[in-house]
């Protein structure tokens, strides 16, 4: 083109040649960002699911340790009724006095909380994929909003094995082994030296260590599991929103 002077048209065919190149690479570059932004969605749908999957079995979970606290909130609160009438103390039988004893024996409260998945997202550094703010500053909150919870769930297990530690001091377990059936379902002779354990309804110490059972009980039963729920309930309804968008 050169020699036949027609460099002109040489120069616009190569313009046009670098156009399209560009054109391609430029399509290119907009392909591969949008198969990127379309992976950073895809993880971002699955980390959301899976925190919320967890979350619907933590509430679950939370919901079963509200019953067993109320039930046990209702059990002190009847015990110290009784511990303040002389009169209902000595209708009592031993057996029932044993009955009302062991309430304070059994089952612990203690959330069984999933959290597997949210901290493998969070200590692989995957939050940051997380685009919405509002759940992603839910979530870097987290950790202090459980161990809230934690805290008073220790609270209330140190009352409660106060009032443990007390019978074992000055109550009579083989009474209780003995009217509960426990002796007989082990294999254990009956005593024949009975001591019952009434003198436990009129111990002030052991009114005193129910009243602050009730106490750490009520701070859970009314502000910690009431708040983390909402927590956990706000963090799904923002996640559904988000999957939906």
């Amino acid at each position: 083109m050169i020699t036949e002077n027609r460099a002109s048209k040489y120069l616009l065919y190569a313009f046009g040649e670098i156009i399209l190149v560009v054109i391609g690479i430029l399509i290119a570059l907009y392909l591969n960002n949008k198969q990127e932004v379309y992976s950073i969605q895809k993880q971002q749908e699955n980390y959301l699911r899976q925190i919320k999957g967890e979350m619907e079995n933590n509430l679950k979970s939370l919901a079963i340790e509200e019953k067993d606290l109320s039930q046990k909130m209702e059990h002190a609160i009847k015990v110290l009724n009784i511990m303040s009438n002389d009169s209902l103390i000595d209708n009592l039988s031993e057996t029932e006095i044993s009955s009302l004893i062991n309430g304070f024996l059994i089952t612990d409260i203690v959330l069984f909380y999933e959290d597997g998945a949210l901290n493998q997202i969070i200590y692989s550094g995957g939050l940051k994929e997380i685009k919405n703010d509002s759940i992603s500053s839910l979530l870097a909150s987290w950790e202090g909003k459980i161990n809230r919870v934690r805290l008073q769930e220790e609270q209330v297990a140190a009352g409660q094995e106060n009032l443990i530690h007390y019978v074992y001091q000055h109550g009579n377990f083989r009474n209780l082994s003995d009217d509960l059936g426990y002796s007989k379902e082990l294999g254990i002779a009956m005593s024949e030296h009975k001591k019952g354990n009434k003198h436990l309804f009129r111990s002030k110490e052991y009114e005193n260590y129910i009243f602050q059972f009730v106490g750490f009980g009520y701070s859970l039963q009314n502000r910690e599991y009431p708040n983390f729920k909402k927590d956990i309930q706000l963090l799904i309804t923002l996640i559904d929103k988000e999957l939906k968008d």
